[in-house]
């Protein structure tokens, strides 16, 4: 395996998350002249995805903006697959009807225009405590449109009890002639999720509906192998017939006709996979972060969480993160920009408000990666910290890319087609999407 370049997280020049008050603007925030303002004009509306940590952090904080404001948070929640249609439906009216936004990755480029930039009211100290390829993600044509809220990736989650099993020991070093141990790249892998598949246990799951997450994973896989930049190059050229995303479709493939994971593959995704490990039905899986948590308090004495595993150019994983944004029709534009440090300010929250445990600030990850249940969070740090971990690309058409990919990935499991034919027809594809 090449070695990779690593990203020197610890280097980073990271202001203390106590000192959060120095992040506030002197104006917006703690303003005098805030207190005068109209009771009408003290409002500042916020749209996030409901069920989520930025809903809960958003209620839990309104409080204390208010009292350092004057401005009370009008906190509207829509169910994720509403969020981008609302946006662009005020987007299209020219008229914003909330200030702040929180926004998936996967939409910063459609909404590219509709968007503040950030630059000038946000320096170094601010962006040296973003997790890697947060800012990368942030960044369109060298403008920063958002702060981010918090950051996901894929990392290995496993049944410790089976790995630390002496019987299971003797039996794998005699099948395979090797100790078994909790695997690191796609050969120990395969050969860990072929050793467990028994006794009513798959070895492992393969994401293969279509959706989303089916495509992450597929990018996972193909990043693994040495893709970069994913899907689409600099000069919109599409990548997805090349050696490292074919390479990548067929291991997946070569596990699912192998056996190694369930028959329903073609509709199971990171919901369905986590409930098959909690009932005891995988031995692993290669699920987001946020799983882990879950599955540590059914029971933590069984359940091991290690970095994502490597291919041919090592560990890699493809990122989930988001970002809070200020709508550049609001009327409330300082403001709205003082709630994003002041948000930021308060990331920590994410991590001990919400259940996800995931949050945007390396400091945050590190202070808490220590405690138990919260493992996760060195998993995802290790992962984010190589050279192939990388965003999806940023384009307006991601949506209708992802369904292509989605679609060719079910092809080539279900065997209507190779991993070479149906990322071929993939190009295709996504090339008319382009045009």
């Amino acid at each position: 395996m090449k070695k990779m370049k690593k990203r020197t997280i610890r280097r980073l020049a990271i202001v203390g998350i106590g000192l959060v008050s120095s992040l506030l603007l002197t104006t917006g925030c703690g303003r005098e002249e805030n207190k005068t303002d109209s009771a009408k004009d003290k409002k500042l509306t916020v749209l996030v995805e409901s069920g989520s940590p930025a809903e809960t952090v958003a209620n839990k904080t309104a409080a204390e903006f208010k009292e350092k404001t004057g401005y009370e948070v009008i906190v509207d929640s829509v169910p994720y697959s509403g969020l981008y249609d609302k946006v662009s439906t005020e987007i299209k009216a020219k008229a914003a009807a909330h200030d702040v936004v929180s926004l998936d990755v996967l939409w910063l480029s459609a909404f590219e225009n509709a968007l503040t930039p950030l630059d000038e009211f946000v320096d170094d100290k601010i962006t040296a405590d973003f997790l890697p390829t947060l800012k990368e993600g942030g960044t369109l044509n060298d403008n920063l449109l958002g702060l981010p809220m918090w950051i996901n990736s894929k990392v290995l989650i496993y049944r410790q009890d089976l790995f630390e099993d002496e019987a299971n020991k003797a039996a794998f070093n005699k099948e395979f002639g090797h100790e078994l141990k909790v695997p690191t790249t796609w050969d120990e892998y395969k050969e860990c999720a072929e050793f467990f598949t028994k006794d009513d246990m798959y070895g492992t799951a393969v994401f293969g509906m279509a959706s989303g997450d089916t495509v992450c994973s597929f990018l996972d896989h193909a990043s693994q192998a040495g893709a970069m930049p994913l899907v689409l190059s600099d000069d919109n050229e599409v990548l997805v017939d090349e050696k490292p995303y074919v390479e990548a479709l067929q291991y997946l493939c070569d596990l699912y006709d192998a056996g190694y994971v369930p028959e329903e593959t073609l509709s199971i995704a990171s919901t369905e996979a986590q409930e098959m490990f909690n009932n005891g039905k995988l031995a692993m899986q290669l699920n987001w972060s946020h799983q882990y948590p879950a599955a540590y308090s059914l029971n933590s004495s069984n359940v091991g969480v290690a970095p994502m595993i490597g291919g041919a150019d090592g560990v890699a994983a493809t990122t989930g993160p988001w970002y809070q944004c200020v709508m550049k029709n609001s009327d409330n534009q300082e403001i709205a920009i003082d709630y994003l440090k002041f948000m930021y300010d308060n990331n920590e929250k994410y991590m001990t408000e919400g259940s996800l445990k995931i949050a945007g600030r390396t400091s945050v990850y590190e202070k808490y990666a220590s405690d138990a249940g919260n493992e996760h969070l060195t998993a995802v740090l290790e992962t984010l910290d190589n050279e192939y971990s990388q965003n999806r690309p940023a384009t307006p058409s991601w949506t209708e890319i992802e369904e292509v990919l989605a679609k060719a990935v079910q092809s080539a499991l279900s065997g209507k087609s190779t991993p070479e034919d149906a990322l071929k027809n993939a190009k295709t594809e996504i090339e008319s999407i382009i045009e």
